[in-house]
């Protein structure tokens, strides 16, 4: 049988399939034909990190109308587009995002807002606004069919959120803004509270269970309260201590579980099922803030005073699982991404910085001229923005991606981006491409402290290294950062107090002197720390720690 060879080819290939569908393209993908594919890629992704950071504006616009500093933060977790905000003069303004003025003003307290949550929905469809003041020592509980889901006259607007053709200048003091301003609604000027809670203490901060109508205050010791009652449910504390609590945060998966932080420098874990105190840590300096991890539920945040952010896991508290450097003033607030992703942090440096939770540097950071100390951010329920919250009275709208495109993206341009996105993580590791993308301008108050903390740093290691050297304390291995950050670990039983450094069959010494040297001008433990048990007189305690340490 005579075999012939014939050519095959088929129409699919060569044209297109439907009068709707793309011309196919001829590749030749083999090596040879493409020996310049690695120097275009790399000019490609060279490119791609300077067009990031040409579209880098981060500021979206100010929410103005406080008299006073903006000291404390709420978002509303079932919409977007609504915050409130809390002033050091007592008002709280509800800012609609979308139409970038103010829903309701309310004459909340004489005094500091302490802290400010949003309640669950109720039964009748209200739902409320819990404030608590600093200095007045009340809790108000205001409702109305406004905070509804759906209610609010920003809901048509709400697909148009943010949109670019309102963007503002870099401060947002612009003519529309002071209009925007002046246009207020004042209803919220006769809303009555619906409950009035009347306390001996102030309170610092204000924070509300995900489902059921119960919050959490903080003052001089952690209180949990119902939304229909006016005495608190009850009173936690870790033994006898009378600490003033900094803030309060419930865990939002694991929701019998409360997180504090106090001004001894602790951080208390509780579990409301048995209304006791579990376990706390002391660390070297005070934090001021915490925030849960929504997608890690054993995974917190601690915004500390030594300019650093630390992650600790409920599993093992001995040592914290990641370092957060970069701000060169006290953190002040800090708040979880959604997505679990990341975290932003505001600090007394008037700079807010954007971090990946598995880097300890931050990824970017923002400021402006006019912003001041910051106080307390958020991020929006949505995760596409950051609001910060200073004492110039103003609350600022930031992009989470400063080169983000606000508005309607078409296909081709989503394609573009994370292609261009794409090109710039793989050669992240190139040096000229690394500096383009990470170079960040910072005020020269920020820039000259950045380099005097980097000085102070390498000198006092220099100085670790001469003395291990030539000192007896060579003979021991330095002690790792992560360690030294953290002081001790303590649980409470009964009417006995125990470290989780020391055996559990006797109490821990909970007074703490320095060890201090003639070479140095500051002793290394820093501050002196006060003893905690109120069973030990401080020359008892005195006595059995050098007894202890002999």
């Amino acid at each position: 049988m005579v075999k012939i060879k014939m050519i095959s080819r088929s129409l699919d290939d060569h044209l297109p399939s439907s009068s709707t569908a793309p011309h196919p393209l001829q590749r030749n993908l083999a090596p040879h034909m493409h020996p310049f594919a690695k120097p275009r890629e790399y000019t490609r992704a060279l490119n791609a990190a300077k067009i990031d950071r040409m579209f880098a504006k981060p500021f979206v616009s100010a929410l103005g109308g406080h008299q006073d500093g903006v000291y404390v933060l709420g978002a509303d977790p079932r919409r977007a587009s609504v915050v409130a905000a809390g002033g050091g003069d007592g008002e709280v303004i509800v800012h609609s995002l979308s139409q970038r003025r103010a829903l309701l003003k309310l004459d909340a307290h004489k005094g500091m807002v302490g802290g400010l949550c949003w309640t669950a929905e109720a039964r009748d469809g209200k739902r409320g606004l819990i404030t608590a003041g600093k200095l007045d020592g009340q809790i108000k509980i205001w409702r109305s069919q406004a905070f509804a889901p759906g209610m609010t006259v920003e809901e048509e607007e709400e697909e148009s959120m943010l949109d670019s053709a309102g963007a503002v200048g870099e401060d947002g003091f612009d003519e529309d803004d002071l209009a925007m301003d002046d246009k207020a609604t004042t209803r919220g000027q006769n809303l009555e509270p619906s409950l009035v809670i009347n306390s001996k203490n102030g309170f610092n901060s204000l924070d509300h269970h995900r489902s059921d109508g119960v919050f959490a205050t903080a003052s001089s010791c952690v209180q949990i309260w119902d939304e229909t009652r006016t005495a608190p449910l009850s009173t936690l504390s870790f033994g006898g201590s009378m600490e003033t609590v900094a803030c309060v945060r419930f865990n939002q998966s694991e929701t019998s579980v409360l997180a504090s932080v106090g001004n001894e420098r602790t951080m208390c874990l509780y579990d409301v099922r048995t209304g006791k105190a579990e376990r706390r840590i002391v660390m070297n300096m005070r934090s001021n803030q915490l925030s849960w991890c929504p997608t890690l539920p054993t995974v917190m945040l601690l915004a500390s005073e030594d300019h650093n952010l630390y992650t600790y896991d409920l599993r093992n508290l001995e040592r914290p699982t990641q370092i957060y450097k970069g701000h060169v003033g006290g953190v002040m607030g800090c708040d979880w991404s959604p997505t679990g992703e990341g975290f932003v942090s505001g600090s007394y440096d008037r700079t807010v910085r954007l971090w990946d939770r598995d880097a300890g540097k931050s990824r970017d950071v923002y400021h402006t001229k006019r912003m001041q100390r910051i106080f307390d951010v958020t991020y929006t329920p949505t995760a596409d923005f950051v609001l910060s919250a200073s004492d110039d009275g103003n609350v600022r709208v930031w992009k989470n991606n400063a080169s983000q495109k606000l508005g309607v993206v078409s296909g081709k341009e989503r394609a573009a981006m994370e292609y261009r996105q794409k090109l710039v993580e793989q050669w992240k590791s190139d040096s000229t491409v690394r500096r383009v993308a990470e170079r960040r301008h910072m005020p020269q108050s920020v820039h000259s402290a950045v380099k005097l903390k980097r000085e102070m740093l390498e000198a006092r290691k220099v100085k670790e290294d001469r003395r291990r050297k030539h000192t007896k304390a060579g003979r021991e291995k330095p002690k790792p950062e992560r360690k030294s950050e953290f002081d001790t670990e303590q649980a409470w039983s009964g009417n006995r107090q125990f470290s989780g450094r020391q055996s559990a069959s006797r109490p821990a010494a909970t007074l703490h002197i320095p060890v201090f040297d003639r070479s140095d001008s500051l002793p290394k433990r820093g501050i002196l720390q006060g003893y905690q048990s109120s069973s030990h007189s401080a020359w008892e305690g005195w006595q059995a720690l050098i007894t202890e340490q002999k």
